[in-house]
């Protein structure tokens, strides 16, 4: 009886192991599966339609009003005369630029960098506000955006590299003296980065950092959070790990955040007071951990992502120059 009963609790005791297996093997493969879907709908270029957390009702239709100013923008760029550059990166893409020489040759630029899954044709505004003060252009569309090569977005982590070949390309070039980088959103972020990097040329004396988030993971949690209402772990981590993998970086290490502890151009924080998209403690923080003393934050009351120009023009110019023309003369 001894005998039979210990078979009798081994054969259950691998029946459970076994079930206990099976479960495990269907909650992996669910795991990896939201991890893989996470990682190609945050990089994937071929993901498209991508519905971000923007908040709602107020926030929605600003972002609307946006659309309509870019548009503008747009229009406004398709008037101008057009010099297509090209560059090729350390990992083998073809990336393509405009460049807009201003009639008044001044040796400075404006260097304009756009937000995520857009293209340089959203920099047409802030092109404008420039070109009207005597700046040449350029608008590069980052890799997997706009006209550039590329599977995957970089966040403005592998971005920064670009933008540094950009700029001395440009340099050499264009025989540049002064140099604004000004970013919005994923721009933003990847003006900071760039502006973190040792080996940023000397001709660039000023960033304006419009909407940017601290770091990807930062972002991605909270859109996590809020488009599906749940943790951001594990799925945040695994999705982190399949980027280092295919991609070559984590999400943590692409960092605006780390960037600006580093030497940095003075730094021009703006960002709206009711900005869902990328919250606006985000610029708080990157202001208060930036370690150049040459800084400014200005919080847009009301204004959503990137709304500052859009709610308060004048201010919005009135900031942006009273802080650019401090370095730039």
């Amino acid at each position: 009886v001894g005998k039979q009963e210990e078979t009798s609790v081994k054969k259950k005791t691998k029946r459970m192991l076994w079930s206990i297996g099976g479960v495990s093997v269907v909650l992996g493969g669910t795991l990896v599966a939201a991890s893989y879907y996470l990682f190609t709908m945050a990089i994937a270029r071929s993901t498209s339609n991508v519905d971000l957390y923007a908040g709602g009702g107020e926030a929605k239709e600003e972002l609307e009003n946006i659309a309509v100013l870019m548009e503008r923008g747009e229009q406004w760029l398709a008037q101008k005369e057009v010099e297509r550059l090209e560059q090729q990166t350390y990992d083998g893409l073809t990336l393509y630029g405009r460049y807009i020489a201003n009639k008044d040759q001044t040796g400075k630029l404006a260097f304009l960098l756009h937000g995520y899954r857009g293209d340089s044709s959203e920099m047409g505004l802030a092109g404008k506000m420039y070109e009207e003060e005597g700046y040449d252009l350029f608008l590069p569309d980052a890799r997997a955006h706009g006209e550039s090569e590329g599977n995957y977005i970089g966040f403005g982590w592998l971005e920064r590299q670009d933008q540094l070949n950009w700029l001395n390309q440009l340099i050499a070039e264009k025989e540049l003296k002064q140099i604004v980088i000004h970013g919005e959103s994923m721009g933003a972020s990847t003006a900071l980065m760039v502006a973190g990097e040792k080996d940023l040329p000397k001709e660039v004396k000023v960033i304006i950092a419009d909407s940017p988030y601290t770091a990807v993971d930062e972002e991605l949690s909270h859109q996590m959070k809020n488009l599906f209402q749940i943790p951001s772990f594990p799925f945040l981590q695994m999705g982190s790990a399949l980027s280092k993998r295919i991609v070559g970086y984590t999400f943590k290490e692409a960092s605006a955040l780390e960037q600006v502890k580093n030497e940095t151009p003075p730094l021009l924080f703006i960002h709206g007071s009711s900005d869902d998209l990328v919250p606006t403690y985000m610029s708080r923080e990157l202001y208060n951990t930036a370690t150049t003393k040459e800084k400014e934050i200005w919080i847009a009351n009301g204004a959503g992502h990137v709304g500052a120009k859009l709610t308060e023009p004048p201010v919005y110019y009135k900031h942006v120059w009273s802080f650019v023309n401090r370095y730039i003369k």
